[in-house]
């Protein structure tokens, strides 16, 4: 791992109301580094299903140090990362709150919401922003864009990673092998092992599978800081201290379903891309994205039309946990074509 030192300030953050029910918390951190730039740019990051805040971190390190010595426009500022509203830190503050709702009714919309307030907030007032989301999360990262005007949006750059948004019409066309792929893996989060006497037993169990065989080791241990915890566990008459994922397995499981919000979000995109530079990183191998996933991303016939693509050799659907340092040179590339008059630079391309 790279030795940069990472600050990091953690927020609980309200989220406006849904659906006739009060709006949950959403948690973040904001990273910065000694020598960020107030010139520079701020970074948005939203993972994907299972995963939580932290995993971007060990690509944080690389990105900050990149961009270091670039123009003062194209440094970073500093970055929030965002937990889905169910996943990690959030998952434990929201769980009374959870238990009163059904499993799987925090959709990516929800979270995209969440985020888009967040962008309103004080916060970031006056910064220019960039979103991230890998996979789920770029769904809602591209969702929270519908809050604002398309000739008025807070981002000078939006970067989906591995994005899993398809217009309805493939998804039918392809329906029975993508509804295979979505039973396996809610079958995965439902059936394994939850729950262990200790922390080193947990990392020992899940290390030997997937998904976390495949994380680089930096990742992995992130996980097993932050994507752990302690919970109480009633044996007889007697009370346990257990240990056990953050985030509940019927709402991992779950958010497999909400396949209504991926494809809100391709029609979110082939309206934006027309208007915001949207850049795109896929993995060179197709372990669980198939290859019409990313044709559809960059069918200009359709006015989808992305800043950039570009694959990362070696890396399957899950870049940000394996090839942390190659994603962070990909996404230097794209954030040094970002010029100092971010609102001259759009209004370009309208």
């Amino acid at each position: 791992m790279s030795s940069l030192p990472l600050r990091s300030e953690l927020f609980v953050l309200d989220t406006p109301p849904r659906h006739g029910l009060p709006g949950l918390k959403m948690t973040a951190k904001r990273y910065s580094t000694p020598f960020s730039d107030p010139q520079g740019l701020t970074l948005l990051f939203a993972h994907g299903i299972g995963a939580h805040k932290e995993h971007w971190e060990p690509m944080l390190r690389y990105l900050f140090l990149h961009q270091k010595l670039e123009q003062p426009h194209s440094r970073v500022r500093e970055a929030w990362c965002f937990d889905w509203l169910n996943h990690g830190d959030a998952a434990v503050i929201n769980k009374v709150a959870l238990e009163r709702r059904p499993p799987g009714d925090i959709s990516v919309g929800d979270w995209a919401a969440a985020i888009a307030s967040f962008v309103r907030s004080p916060y970031v007032r006056g910064h220019r922003l960039v979103g991230f989301g890998h996979s789920a999360g770029a769904s809602a990262i591209m969702l929270s864009t519908r809050a604002f005007p398309l000739r008025n949006q807070p981002f000078v750059a939006l970067f989906l990673v591995e994005p899993s948004m398809l217009t309805r019409d493939l998804w039918m066309s392809h329906l029975l092998q993508i509804e295979t792929v979505m039973r396996k893996s809610m079958s995965a989060a439902l059936h394994r092992r939850r729950v262990f006497d200790t922390r080193e037993e947990a990392a020992s169990y899940l290390r030997e599978r997937m998904p976390w065989k495949g994380y680089h080791p930096d990742v992995f241990d992130v996980f097993t800081q932050h994507g752990l915890h302690s919970v109480a566990v009633h044996n007889g008459s007697e009370e346990e201290t257990k240990v056990t994922l953050k985030c509940d397995m019927h709402h991992e499981a779950l958010a497999y379903q909400d396949t209504e919000s991926h494809v809100e979000a391709i029609d979110q995109y082939t309206r934006l891309c027309r208007a915001v530079p949207v850049h795109i990183v896929f993995g060179s191998i197709h372990d669980y994205v198939p290859s019409y996933f990313q044709d559809c991303m960059t069918d200009i016939s359709q006015g989808r039309s992305p800043a950039s693509m570009i694959r990362v050799l070696g890396a399957g659907h899950n870049i940000v946990q394996q090839t942390p340092e190659a994603l962070a040179s990909v996404i230097t590339v794209g954030l040094n074509l970002i010029t100092r008059d971010s609102t001259s630079h759009l209004l370009h391309r309208l």
